[in-house]
């Protein structure tokens, strides 16, 4: 499912890979391991199956802790592989989905660009010699992907994307399935009877040509908005704005009519919602400073519009069962909700004391308010269930629950007094303070990182090195990857879970 956006695995070399290590475990390559357990980690995540998911979990901090080790070794040329590469988007994305260091993601981005740089990756492989198409796709889709993943760090840090479009004249990824990247390589006979039934799930041409085309400006959005600088005209913010408003659109109207083709209905939801929340976030970001301002002066209206459309369109993607399970339990993009979002309903939940109101317009007025307190309503639900999955931090949902209470008290007309607050405040820290201590009683439940994994053992690439009975590094930590050969190739491959 994040292949829709994501293009870091070539699904037909990964599924035959699969393939032979289950036949033979023991000539699994170190990479493919890595590769195989963050593919699970990422996958388990949003797995419809329950005991599925919470067995994946489990696992996942080891999984994750074991990659960050191996990819922190002291770095020889070996390493410097696509395989490597691949490793390193993975373990990007799991960080980001489990929260594992989720807040630290920008820096670890900006080292997996400058290593793909170093290998050439920013430079088109039209320019790179003799390469088959399917190298120089793969390429381009890892390079594409590495953008959007610096994009995205650099829109939550605060900080600067660290490249601009003169540092790469890599073109972008054909928008093609990988079966026909195989015809054009004539691989395919020898890929498919490889993969036997599994190959049916890589049919899927991609979305990520989409996010593509808006990437230059998105990154100039980001440069613009985290920018230490003179603060931009708001002239300025308008145009581009503008320029970004026309790509979402376009994006949404192409997004359509590619996830048309994939038949899985949650799979179509899922990209729908991954690639809206990967562009929409840049417009809520933008205008978000002028839709504050805006109560105060409206000629900052078309911001406040603009950034609370944004916001709801974000809010209601929680309502995507799969997605939704990631913004509950993730970090980095998928945690972003609760703030500024949060901040854009109750503040249009204030009422303006200078506005002229008939009994007109206070109708039309308390009929967009009800449907704003829903909203509202959803996002203190959507706190308290972060707390519930694994969130710390107790203060967001605290003040949700506040500002929800005074929102609802204007709207009823009643007053909202200081022992009403705190009163709220008292219940509010009393929830939290039973949902810590759930988690508490199950955390021993949990399988956490093991120390027994030391860094000279991590040190060392080779797979031999690792084996001991049966799966080499598998059981040097501990990882069981025993359920795989009953479950895996039915119930996640067939399904194109990742």
């Amino acid at each position: 499912m994040f292949e829709s956006c994501y293009r870091i695995i070539f699904q037909p070399s990964f599924l035959a890979e699969y393939k032979s290590f289950l036949e033979r475990p023991e000539s699994a390559e170190s990479a493919f391991l890595l590769q195989l357990s963050l593919v699970l980690a990422a996958a388990g995540r949003v797995h419809s199956d329950a005991d599925v998911c919470h067995d994946i979990a489990g696992k996942s901090q080891n999984w994750i802790h074991i990659s960050q080790t191996w990819l922190s070794a002291p770095l020889e040329k070996d390493r410097l592989t696509l395989k490597s590469i691949q490793v390193q988007c993975l373990l990007l994305l799991c960080r980001q989905i489990y929260y594992v260091g989720a807040d630290l993601v920008w820096i670890s981005t900006g080292s997996l660009m400058r290593m793909a740089m170093h290998m050439g990756l920013h430079l088109d492989p039209d320019h790179l010699g003799e390469m088959n198409e399917l190298q120089k796709q793969i390429r381009r889709r890892l390079w594409y992907t590495i953008l959007e993943m610096n994009a995205q760090a650099a829109l939550d840090s605060g900080m600067s994307p660290m490249i601009h479009d003169g540092d790469y004249n890599t073109q972008p990824p054909s928008n093609v399935s990988d079966r026909d990247l195989l015809h054009t390589t004539g691989q395919q006979q020898q890929e498919e009877e490889a993969l036997d039934g599994l190959f049916k799930s890589s049919n899927q041409s991609s979305i990520q040509s989409i996010l593509a085309e808006s990437l230059p400006l998105r990154l100039e959005v980001t440069r613009l908005i985290n920018s230490l600088q003179d603060e931009p005209t708001y002239d300025h913010i308008l145009t581009i704005g503008k320029k970004l408003a026309l790509a979402s659109g376009e994006a949404t109207a192409n997004l359509d009519r590619a996830t048309s083709r994939i038949n899985d209905l949650p799979a179509r939801q899922f990209a729908q919602s991954h690639c809206s929340h990967l562009i929409r976030r840049f417009t809520l970001c933008l205008h978000f400073v002028y839709a504050i301002k805006s109560k105060r002066n409206p000629l900052y209206s078309h911001s406040q519009r603009v950034c609370l459309e944004a916001a709801l369109d974000i809010i209601s993607l929680l309502d995507d069962n799969l997605y939704g399970r990631l913004l509950l339990s993730g970090g980095g993009m998928f945690r972003d909700i609760s703030t500024r979002a949060a901040i854009l309903i109750f503040l249009e939940l204030s009422p303006d004391a200078e506005a002229e109101v008939s009994s007109l317009t206070k109708r039309r007025y308390r009929e967009h308010q009800g449907l704003l307190l829903q909203y509202a309503q959803r996002l203190v639900q959507y706190a308290e269930d972060r707390i519930r999955e694994g969130e710390t931090s107790v203060k967001t949902y605290v003040y949700l629950r506040l500002m929800m209470a005074h929102a609802e008290a204007r709207f009823k007309d009643s007053s909202f007094t200081e022992n009403d607050m705190k009163e709220i405040l008292r219940e509010g820290f009393d929830k939290c303070q039973t949902m810590l201590k759930d988690r508490l009683a199950n955390v021993n439940k949990i399988n956490v990182y093991d120390d027994s994994w030391t860094l000279n053992e991590a040190n060392d690439t080779s797979y031999s090195e690792f084996q001991t009975d049966n799966l080499g590094i598998a059981n040097e930590v501990n990882i069981d990857f025993d359920f795989l050969s009953d479950q895996l190739p039915s119930q996640w491959m067939d399904q194109n879970w990742f």
